[in-house]
């Protein structure tokens, strides 16, 4: 997993300015990736302290002690499992007053800093206004939307985009290894959007059998059928999933139409839903489908309303297939 996050370009540029001597007075992480963002975060702490290779005995017991939260230069806020509150800001500007133990630099790291009050992000703008010298901050989120204007101006964001299929897929390999199938580990990756968290979610709780209900569903309704059932399936929490998961349905369909090897089927179990799906939409609505769908994604990504992209995305492939 560390790998993956080494080779993005925002980890490759973090390096770039620590090894310049360029480092900003505090920087945004943004990767829309709840589970593993804390470990993205400790990833690019190390970095700071220059122990990212751990290729001495110093270089690891600085890695470890980063990634055990247990190191006095290199402190972790909040709590595991809380949100970022105004006594956390007050302890880290209490914190900052105290020179580093064992270094020149003193970083300060801020898990999910989206989910913060506007309160405890203005508590924090007056150290980012005036950072204490020798003080990092590396702030971590999930989204950039909720934080403050004021805090964006001043700090430098290192985003993280989504993964490619790939790159998730051979990940998943090496974390779980024959824990499952390759069919469940590629339709993971497939169906994630991107997010290695929500593959991981996906794998673990099983919910590859309700995105499948709901994304047949949603491909076979008619314009009569479709808003009761949109309005149903909506409110779902794995909105980015489903919207994945109906995209390679409408792939698969379109493999049997065109008369392609069924070994590329990518829900190979799912054949007879798959042929229905093929015979009830024409050549030219599948390939439309396609480009439908990822549009969809690029808005749902943007925070658009799930329940209204979906159903307009919908009756517009409905609407081609009954142009032909």
């Amino acid at each position: 997993m560390r790998t993956l996050f080494e080779r993005t370009r925002a980890y490759g540029l973090l390096k770039r300015e620590k090894e310049e001597n360029k480092l900003f007075h505090a920087y945004l992480l943004l990767l829309d990736d709840s589970r593993n963002l804390r470990f993205a975060l400790k990833t690019f702490a190390k970095v700071l302290f220059s122990c990212e290779g751990e290729n001495t005995p110093e270089k690891e017991r600085l890695a470890s002690r980063i990634e055990s939260e247990s190191f006095s230069d290199c402190l972790f806020y909040p709590e595991v499992g809380k949100k970022f509150s105004v006594d956390d800001a007050e302890r880290i500007a209490e914190e900052s007053s105290i020179r580093p133990v064992e270094g020149e630099r003193k970083v300060f790291v801020v898990g999910n800093f989206a989910e913060a009050t506007p309160q405890a992000q203005n508590k924090l703008l007056k150290l980012l206004e005036e950072p204490p010298e020798g003080v990092v901050f590396l702030l971590g989120a999930t989204t950039a939307f909720p934080i403050l204007s004021t805090v964006l101006s001043r700090v430098s964001k290192l985003e993280i985009p989504p993964f490619e299929q790939g790159e998730i897929a051979h990940c998943l390999s090496r974390t779980y290894g024959n824990k499952y199938t390759p069919s469940e580990l590629s339709l993971a990756a497939a169906t994630c959007g991107g997010s290695l968290g929500l593959a991981q979610n996906l794998l673990e709780g099983g919910r590859f059998q309700g995105l499948a209900d709901d994304a047949f569903a949603l491909a076979t309704a008619t314009l009569a059928t479709l808003p009761a059932l949109v309005k149903k399936i909506g409110e779902t929490k794995d909105k980015k999933p489903l919207l994945s998961f109906l995209r390679i349905v409408f792939r698969d369909a379109l493999v049997l139409k065109t008369g392609l090897k069924k070994e590329n089927l990518l829900l190979k179990s799912e054949e007879k839903r798959l042929a229905r799906v093929a015979n009830k939409y024409t050549l030219s609505a599948l390939v439309y489908a396609q480009e439908c769908l990822t549009e969809a994604e690029k808005q749902v990504y943007f925070n658009a309303v799930f329940g209204q992209c979906i159903e307009l995305c919908l009756v517009k492939i409905l609407k081609r297939n009954q142009e032909e």
